[in-house]
């Protein structure tokens, strides 16, 4: 039941909304309501419409479970500020840990540990 939609379409989502709301625009395109506000939502989260993997660093993943669930600066920096850009807790990871993270390797690890939107 899933369909392809081109990125160009998804682009022109967020264009529509300037003009629509997110169950016009799932109606006018045939698309399904919950598909056209994930779509909508990513973008206003990354300014992308599409997830892309994280391929822009060489480097393995060197984050462990600890140090994003309990390191207690890291942690307690993303409750109290859900809204820390990726580069202060890269910056946090190398001053604390002394190992440098690249930021893709940061949000894909904030992703699979249930981090997976901005609450601001």
């Amino acid at each position: 039941n899933h369909q392809h939609i081109p990125e160009a379409v998804k682009q022109q989502w967020v264009t529509m909304l300037t003009l629509m709301s997110s169950q016009e625009i799932a109606q006018a395109t045939g698309t399904s309501h919950r598909t056209v506000n994930q779509v909508l939502q990513l973008s206003r989260l990354t300014g992308s419409v599409v997830k892309k993997p994280c391929t822009a660093s060489r480097h393995p993943c060197t984050l462990t479970a600890h140090d994003v669930q309990v390191r207690s600066s890291v942690h307690v920096g993303i409750l109290h500020s859900p809204d820390i850009y990726l580069s202060k807790l890269q910056y946090h990871l190398e001053k604390t840990r002394g190992v440098y993270v690249s930021m893709c390797t940061i949000q894909c690890t904030l992703w699979q540990h249930g981090f997976t939107h901005k609450h601001v």
